[in-house]
């Protein structure tokens, strides 16, 4: 009898301190979140940095991303743009904000889309890169269709928080929500055809170097996420 009442004293504080930090936290995050809602991808996003601009013959497709995202159910905004830089060499930049909808952003992976868009997708793997100084872990994979080879790097944020696979997307949505809060979410794809995979994974982490190294501090948190440990050489 004694054990039993200790276990509901335990589950009884447990409750309540999982209310408290509800309570607590969900305020600031619900402000914080409603004021990056209200951000235009288009104001986190330079158009032309270091060596990059929007190639003109794309340009006149880029819409801003409010009406993007009205091509997709899942997200609040979507912004897509065609970078060249002086060689001549072209990226695709691809940006993905869901205010509460993260669940879609962990089903629309680029793997599981392109591949349902009836690219063949393979080496999948996940990857660090350096971006102003902070390790982003991104995923590299390779999509192919018709003779279109297109090396791939991206990254999610759930939050201000890089998430590295789907388990820890899972965990941290489960330990949000015990608090009360329901966090954004960010897609970044950065993309080329190109037969050269290694070499375009390459170019693409430069690419993501020197636009992370053109953003404000704050724009680089809401880009990137929170800063980590520089990689070691």
């Amino acid at each position: 009898m004694s054990r039993n009442r200790t276990k509901a004293w335990v589950l009884a504080a447990c409750m309540l301190a999982v209310a408290g930090l509800a309570a607590v936290g969900k305020p600031n995050t619900q402000a914080a979140m409603d004021a990056r809602s209200q951000m235009p991808l288009e104001a986190i996003f330079p158009s032309q940095f270091d060596d990059w601009r929007l190639d003109p013959a794309s340009s006149v497709f880029v819409r801003p991303a409010v009406d993007q995202a009205k091509q997709f159910q899942m997200y609040d905004q979507v912004l897509e743009r065609t970078y060249i830089n002086g060689q001549g060499q072209r990226l695709m930049l691809s940006v993905a904000y869901g205010r509460q909808q993260s669940v879609g952003l962990q089903m629309h992976r680029p793997e599981v889309c392109y591949q349902a868009g009836g690219f063949k997708v393979q080496d999948v793997t996940p990857a660090l890169i350096e971006a102003a100084g902070q390790v982003l872990p991104v995923t590299h994979l390779q999509a192919n269709m018709d003779g279109r080879p297109e090396p791939i790097t991206y990254w999610r944020l759930l939050g201000d928080g890089v998430v590295t696979d789907d388990s820890v997307f899972k965990f941290r949505q489960l330990s949000s929500g015990l608090r009360g809060q329901v966090l954004d979410g960010l897609l970044v794809r950065v993309s080329s055809i190109d037969q050269d995979t290694d070499g375009a994974h390459r170019l693409q982490a430069r690419f993501v170097d020197q636009l992370a190294r053109a953003m404000s501090p704050e724009m680089r948190v809401r880009a990137f996420g929170a800063r980590t440990t520089p990689p070691q050489p």
